[in-house]
């Protein structure tokens, strides 16, 4: 079994591991388990929303986003998958992209939020899942992430109907259960409801991000969430 990055030292994730597939060796998720905090789960207000937002227009501009290691990482994955990258963006890039054009953030609810700005802040794609929904499919706390089987299903967050999957995806399984597209598409069935007792976020690795990017991106989630990186757990 190949775990995800640090996870046999790495408290974080309690105890949830990756199997990742021989075919994706440079790959390797890292995970967060986050529990409510007892106040609930932080809002980010007005003001420090605006803030951050200015600091992602006045850091770049969207040629310069475009030439960027992280998002230039995202999308060579993608083409390798036999995905492009100009059609169906990655997610960091998408949502960076809606803040330099001035389009307003999606509003979801208070945890899909805070990741969402941290991935446009970051470029690197997050997916956030109900941890109680993810255990009833994968009480052994193993994941896996491998090619998807041609044919397969898959419902993914705002659509009517499961689509066919094409065999070129690579996807997050939890049992049988294909409950994200790695790294672009979170499904329904494990969804982030808003008041979730737990989440558990996995920062998605691919070959040629800078490194120490996913570690800092875990430091201002949780930081963002209200927890300090250096006493968490």
């Amino acid at each position: 079994m190949c775990l995800a990055r640090g996870m046999l030292m790495d408290p974080r994730s309690q105890g949830w591991t990756v199997d990742v597939d021989p075919s994706l060796p440079e790959v390797s998720p890292l995970l967060l388990v986050v529990k409510r905090p007892e106040d609930g789960w932080p809002v980010i207000d007005e003001y420090d929303l605006n803030k951050r937002l200015k600091a992602i227009r006045d850091s770049v501009d969207l040629e310069e986003l475009r030439a960027e290691p992280a998002v230039q990482a995202y999308r060579d994955f993608y083409w390798k998958l036999g995905i492009d990258p100009t059609k169906k963006r990655p997610a960091g890039e998408a949502l960076a992209r809606r803040v330099l054009q001035g389009k307003p953030m999606p509003k979801i609810n208070p945890i899909v939020d805070i990741y969402n700005l941290i991935s446009a802040e970051t470029r690197i794609a997050i997916g956030g899942y109900n941890l109680a929904t993810l255990t009833s499919y994968c009480p052994d706390k193993v994941l896996r992430l491998c090619p998807a089987t041609k044919g397969e299903h898959f419902l993914g967050i705002g659509m009517s109907d499961p689509v066919l999957l094409k065999g070129n995806q690579v996807v997050f399984m939890a049992g049988k259960l294909p409950f994200a597209i790695f790294p672009y598409r979170d499904g329904y069935q494990t969804k982030i409801n808003g008041d979730d007792k737990a989440v558990l976020f996995a920062l998605e690795d691919v070959p040629g991000l800078p490194d120490g990017l996913l570690e800092r991106t875990a430091d201002l989630l949780l930081t963002s969430l209200g927890i300090d990186p250096s006493t968490y757990l």
